[in-house]
């Protein structure tokens, strides 16, 4: 894999993992075969999240540039089936005209800390304590869980997350989030739902739900926000500003280590 920048060209990188395309960017300050490791985003739905991320590229680095956040790789992974790895266990479909959920999410999380993280090492320098995810409707479903399975996720920014999903509020009432985890960030539209029948009717409701039980199990930092749309309402900014709490929050990560460093520096005589 070829990761050079070059001037003129567009900052993100088309590539192949495992076969998944994933769409990377490199910050500004990443060179190839560099000593330098650097925090990373895992997003889901990499082909629909590019189109309000790409764009973002100047705004995060101006940030950067004036102390705003800390740079990062962004990695935007695109799924094979959607319906099968973003999901944690098999469930009937909500309609007829589309295939039951197949509930592979196990397997395609684990082939992300076993796999593309050490990949991401390997080739862009991926600091694999300092990994976060982004992810919209069932990509967010399943950053969620993944912080109930595994203990690598530093951050998670879940955007209208499929809290509906058949067992979900039950199985989070019974798990606990881990204990690497720093912060958990969740948005959803208050009118999410509406026109659905089933479960999706409710989504709202499940988002609240599930916004509560993670205030009461989870000891770090907690943010929710809503606003009045729908499911697909304000999609590319609800992704952006996800994007932008990651970002705020990485930042944060650097300021802790510095002055957890300094501390234990002692007094000069």
């Amino acid at each position: 894999m070829n990761l050079e920048k070059t001037e003129g060209k567009s900052p993100i990188i088309e590539t192949q993992w495992n076969n998944h395309t994933i769409y990377l960017y490199l910050p500004p300050s990443w060179e190839k075969n560099g000593t330098r490791t650097y925090p990373t985003v895992l997003v889901q739905d990499g082909d629909q999240a590019l189109k309000a991320l790409a764009p973002m590229v100047a705004e995060l680095e101006d940030r950067w540039s004036n102390g705003q956040g800390r740079e990062f790789i962004l990695a935007m992974i695109c799924p094979l089936d959607r319906l099968s790895e973003y999901t944690p266990w098999p469930s009937p479909a909500m309609s007829p005209r589309f295939p039951d959920f197949k509930g592979y999410g196990n397997q395609y999380l684990d082939s992300l800390y076993t796999g593309l993280l050490p990949w991401l090492l390997k080739t862009c320098q991926t600091d694999m304590q300092n990994v976060s995810m982004l992810g919209y409707s069932l990509g967010g479903l399943i950053g969620v869980y993944a912080l109930t399975v595994q203990n690598c996720w530093r951050h998670m920014a879940g955007i209208c997350s499929s809290f509906w999903y058949n067992g979900w509020i039950s199985y989070l009432e019974n798990n606990s989030i881990s204990e690497r985890t720093r912060s958990i960030y969740l948005h959803y539209g208050t009118e999410e739902g509406k026109g659905k029948s089933g479960p999706m009717e409710k989504a709202a409701e499940y988002a609240a739900k599930t916004g509560r039980l993670l205030a009461e199990k989870f000891p770090g930092k907690l943010t929710i926000t809503t606003d009045n749309g729908g499911h697909h309402t304000f999609a590319d900014q609800r992704l952006r500003n996800g994007l932008l709490w990651l970002n705020e929050e990485i930042g944060a990560d650097a300021c802790c280590s510095l002055s957890c460093s300094n501390a234990k520096k002692p007094n000069p005589l």
